[in-house]
């Protein structure tokens, strides 16, 4: 085939792919998503072989008696269709363990799934269901084509948890609709196992300026380069470097900008707030909720990683993490555990803090905070834009500007955030 030939059979195919891709999405499109509940009974097949049952009896006493065979079929059917999966569900036991207590967002994890079928016949078509996390409607399925009668069979597979959440497998089931689709029989599993999935992580490699926990020269890391210790030596400016760290005398001497090298701090003191309010996650700002979580949890993990003295107010409770990975663990555990749609309004205050804050909220926290004077001299505001606001064009407006801000909720888990991370702290 010559090539023009081929290219046009291509651009025919492409045409007709379209073409039965817009057919399909229009087929499965929901014109009508508040009648659902009315006519969602029609979906299930038994009502149209009930309708059928009840039509070939009626044709049966009024035109022919033989008619009333196929109503006796259909009534068979129906009958080997509900009583099949119960039967079959009877007979079985289940348990579903991970092997891993935590993980974080999208990383993978083994499930291992075990089921005992007690009859000596085999079940068919069974699947596992299992609504996973509490914040989003996602159903982990694993379909069982057959399950050995009189035998305890074992399935391991990979599991990417796309939420974090507390995944419980007391809300897992067994499910068969085995063979007509009819009804539908589940039985709960044997075990309760669960599975703490914390939020998705971001590597920050750089340390904004703090205030060290105490001044004496022990806090300090001679042999690693920063910005807050004594002057270790000079080398060329690069981008990104801060103008305040310009070496004048030098930068005149070289002909070229010289910066100063200072000791890295070995230990900082910060406090993270996030907000949490479910009044500020309102009208579908639930993605705004999920970034303040996922930067909150990527600062602490972070500086903790850098040496750096972390306290993290989620609530009503303070979490104290001084390089000490338990007490990192007890945070992203209380992180992972946050419902949709954010916390309750607790009217319960912690004492002051002398060390610097950094508040992470969204752009309806930040418009309530500046309009209730919130003093920002020694808080450094994180703020994430509402997708619906930003798409509307009504989201609040005001003179001052946060010390670091993302246009979507989105930005928060992309190289975007870790880049207006750097520089931010550049800036001081």
């Amino acid at each position: 085939m010559h090539e023009p030939d081929k290219l046009n059979v291509h651009k025919q195919s492409e045409t007709a792919y379209s073409w039965l891709d817009t057919v399909n999405t229009m087929l499965h499109y929901d014109f009508c998503p508040q009648l659902n509940q009315w006519v969602d009974w029609v979906r299930n097949p038994s009502w149209c072989l009930a309708i059928s049952i009840l039509t070939a009896f009626i044709c049966g006493l009024l035109v022919n008696t033989a008619i009333l065979y196929i109503a006796a079929a259909l009534a068979m059917i129906i009958l080997v269709g509900v009583l099949w999966p119960w039967v079959s569900v009877q007979g079985l036991s289940a348990e579903l363990s991970f092997n891993k207590v935590r993980t974080r967002c999208g990383e993978s994890v083994g499930a291992r799934l075990v089921v005992k079928n007690s009859w000596p016949w085999p079940a068919w078509g069974v699947y596992l269901r299992h609504p996973f996390s509490e914040h989003d409607d996602h159903l982990c399925e694993v379909a069982i084509d057959c399950i050995p009668g009189w035998k305890t069979s074992e399935y391991i597979w990979d599991f990417s948890p796309r939420k974090r959440g507390i995944y419980s497998t007391s809300t897992a089931f067994l499910e068969t609709a085995f063979p007509f689709g009819l009804y539908k029989k589940k039985i709960p599993l044997a075990v309760d196992s669960v599975l703490i999935v914390w939020p998705e992580i971001s590597k920050l490699a750089f340390m904004p300026e703090l205030r060290e926990v105490t001044s004496s020269e022990d806090r300090f890391a001679s042999h690693r380069a920063g910005d807050y210790g004594d002057v270790i030596g000079t080398r060329a400016f690069r981008l990104g470097d801060s103008l305040r760290r310009v070496h004048w005398s030098q930068s005149a001497r070289q002909g070229q900008m010289i910066v100063t090298e200072r000791q890295a701090a070995a230990v900082c003191a910060l406090r993270v707030i996030p907000d949490l309010q479910r009044a500020h996650y309102r009208h579908g700002n639930d993605d705004s909720l999920e970034a303040v979580i996922r930067i909150t949890a990527s600062i602490c993990h972070s500086l903790l990683n850098q040496h750096a003295s972390v306290e993290c107010l989620v609530g009503d409770q303070l979490f104290r993490c001084d390089g000490n990975q338990r007490d990192l663990q007890k945070l992203l555990d209380e992180l992972a555990s946050i419902p949709n749609g954010g916390l309750e309004y607790s009217v319960r205050k912690h004492a002051a803090s002398p060390l610097p804050e950094f508040i992470v909220t969204n752009s309806s926290g930040f418009a309530q905070r500046v309009n209730q004077g919130a003093n920002r001299l020694r808080s450094r505001m994180i703020v994430v834009q509402d997708a619906p606001a930003r798409q509307s064009g009504k989201e609040p407006r005001c003179e001052c500007e946060p010390w670091l801000h993302l246009d979507s909720p989105e930005e928060s888990r992309q190289k975007v955030f870790t880049d207006s991370w750097k520089k931010a702290c550049y800036a001081g």
